[in-house]
């Protein structure tokens, strides 16, 4: 056991380890390579070509801009899926946008630098994903090497010392090897963390991984222009903020470094503690004002809040959503887990989160207080926890938190290992500590490795389903034609036409949803041209009680973040191309009941696809139209 110990503190400290991490990085992310092409990556594939290589009907979608192929489009407008009141337009009239959606409802982002290197793969290699997926792999093998470089540049910092002197006297190499051990452990955590392993198998979100590469190399630059007072490092660290957050908004988090080394490493006095970070303010102060003079932003959409846009409605959800990143990030459970729970499982693993975030604070006081380094990262994890706020909570927006994280459990695992502070500690503190170590190496490591063997098995499997889902009717012809979904819970038919356009398809001409569908319901046709939809329950957007777990549960949430939070009453009438939505009775929380839908033509008309979503089979399936003065019934969520 001696020896075993041995081996890994050598392991641990070994100056070679980020490069080791670096290619293990690679390794570990190789199943990613079969992943193909999904969700927002179809999409943004369509923004690669001209109107003249895309299918018909693509400018209707919304999502494609007028001039797209060029090169100014593709790195101004590639996040911006709906920049304008035009683009807003086109939205709503084909479909894309349900009836229910609010007005004003826009999500335009602004990632001019990853939207580059999207332009260059699409230049390079436009029919090879797995080529795709492997510039996403380089970024997150240069991100594992940045993270396990800085985790040992901390630590010779904060102890006063760079590697390349002499070696110390005893007591200061004891303390400096120790140090090392812990950088060494927390880089393999965060190498190891399954959170990366949909961000990086998700071509979109390349994004997220080249802004924690250039936050990276932010701190580092800061830490060579705070120790070295040389100026040049200075402006290469303002340099590396900017391309962060031109990479993605969650590179907002890169302030997290800064101010935490202001606040515990930088020697300085405090002012000039506060003008360090004075060129990391006017960077984000710059970007902001081009951010928003360019009309670029998220509005009336739940799942990201803008706090410039919307700062009462975001300190509403800080506190709530801060709770559930940390406790993610602690526990290793999914931040994104609540979702698919029913209301009383979201408080259990509410107050889960919190409590467990609660004893991690007792258990690692005595570390931060007396050890900087896990102060330093225990700063990093509160700091960077606040802008990762503005998405709902979801692990593949925690690299920065994570960090953090990891640094402070790294550091808390060394120490607690040593028998000295074991027997220095009081009973209750011992025995707690000693629930939350085996819990923390249960959930970062044995969960981790058993993460990514999950992961290897499904990432091969996702092009099959999304053929599978994204064919939604295989005995009609949808394309050139209206399509009418009655229920989509999973709203897939919003990813269809840029699927069947990756495919070499035809488009839909249209495509109308009319109720989410996780709630039972009745549709009734009282004339030709009209149906009536009336939920069995409280309303046509609601869940009913299948479970502490369903699927059904994550579509409901899925269709609030993207569309909900608009009250309504009896009257009201949304306009639509081809139909106008009355709303004829709505439930106490002012969603939806009973909903007349007046189409301007009668429903068998020639062009027009019914579908709907068959719970049972779990999939969508030709629906037969009730004649008039019918009314048949559509099963909702707890058929399965």
């Amino acid at each position: 056991m001696r020896r075993m110990k041995a081996i890994i503190r050598q392991f641990f400290e070994h100056r070679g380890l980020p490069y080791v991490l670096a290619l293990a990085a690679v390794v570990l992310m190789l199943p990613a390579l079969w992943a193909g092409l999904f969700c927002d990556d179809l999409i943004q594939r369509m923004n690669q070509f001209t109107l003249a290589q895309l299918p018909a009907h693509s400018l209707d979608t919304g999502f494609v801009a007028n001039d797209s192929g060029k090169l100014g489009t593709v790195v101004n407008h590639l996040f911006a899926f709906v920049h304008g009141k035009e683009a807003a337009a086109r939205v709503r009239d084909y479909g894309i946008a349900p009836w229910w959606a609010p007005e004003g409802w826009t999500a335009a982002l602004w990632r001019p630098l990853t939207a580059f290197t999207h332009w260059l793969d699409y230049r390079l290699f436009p029919n090879t994903p797995a080529l795709m997926h492997s510039h996403n792999i380089a970024w997150f093998a240069a991100a594992v090497f940045l993270a396990a470089s800085l985790y040992r540049k901390i630590a010779a910092t904060a102890n006063g010392r760079d590697f390349q002197e002499k070696l110390p006297a005893p007591d200061t190499r004891t303390k400096m090897q120790s140090a090392l051990c812990v950088a060494g452990l927390a880089g393999c955590l965060w190498l190891l963390d399954t959170n990366f392993c949909f961000p990086v198998m998700f071509v979109a979100n390349r994004g997220f991984i080249i802004a924690l590469v250039f936050g990276l190399l932010c701190l580092h630059c800061h830490l060579r222009w705070r120790t070295g007072k040389s100026g040049i490092w200075m402006w290469l660290s303002a340099l590396c903020l900017m391309l962060s957050l031109l990479a993605d908004e969650g590179g907002a988090s890169t302030l997290a470094f800064p101010m935490a080394y202001a606040l515990v490493l930088d020697s300085g006095g405090w002012r000039s503690r506060l003008a360090s970070l004075l060129p990391a303010a006017v960077v984000l102060l710059v970007w902001r004002m081009i951010y928003v003079s360019a009309g670029f932003g998220v509005r009336n959409l739940n799942i990201y809040i803008d706090p410039g846009y919307s700062p009462l409605f975001y300190l509403k959800n800080v506190l709530p959503r801060t709770s559930t990143l940390l406790g993610g990030q602690l526990t290793g459970i999914p931040p994104e887990l609540p979702l698919a729970m029913n209301a009383t499982w979201q408080t259990i693993l509410a107050l889960l989160f919190a409590g467990f975030s609660f004893i991690c604070a007792v258990v690692f006081w005595p570390i931060v207080r007396r050890n900087a380094v896990a102060r330093f990262w225990a700063v990093v994890m509160l700091l960077a926890v606040v802008p990762a706020a503005t998405v709902i909570p979801l692990g593949k927006n925690l690299g920065f938190v994570a960090l953090g994280g990891f640094g402070v459990i790294a550091s808390f695992l060394v120490a607690f290992a040593a028998p000295p502070v074991r027997a220095a500690m009081p009973r209750v503190l011992l025995g707690v500590s000693w629930c939350v170590a085996v819990l923390l190496l249960a959930a970062h490591i044995v969960g981790a490795a058993a993460g990514r063997v999950v992961f290897a098995r499904l990432a091969p499997l996702i092009p099959a389903s999304s053929t599978r889902h994204c064919s939604i009717s295989r005995s009609q012809d949808i394309g050139d034609r209206d399509v009418v979904v009655i229920n989509d819970p999973i709203l897939v038919t919003l990813i269809v036409p840029f699927y069947r356009a990756y495919c070499g398809q035809t488009l839909p001409r249209t495509v109308r949803v009319l109720a989410p569908g996780s709630a039972p319901f009745e549709v009734s046709r009282p004339d030709a041209s009209t149906l009536i939809l009336k939920a069995n329950g409280s309303d046509l957007f609601e869940c009913p009680a299948v479970g502490p777990f369903h699927l059904g549960y994550a579509c409901k949430s899925y269709n609030n973040l993207l569309f909900g939070g608009r009250l309504w009453k009896a009257g009201d009438r949304v306009m639509n191309k081809q139909f106008v939505a009355e709303i004829l009775e709505v439930s106490p929380r002012g969603a939806p009941r009973s909903v007349a839908f007046h189409f301007d033509k009668p429903l068998e008309s020639a062009g027009r696809v019914w579908l709907f979503f068959d719970w049972s089979r779990q999939e969508h399936a030709p629906f037969a139209l009730p004649r008039p003065g019918e009314t048949i019934k559509v099963a909702g969520a707890g058929l399965m």
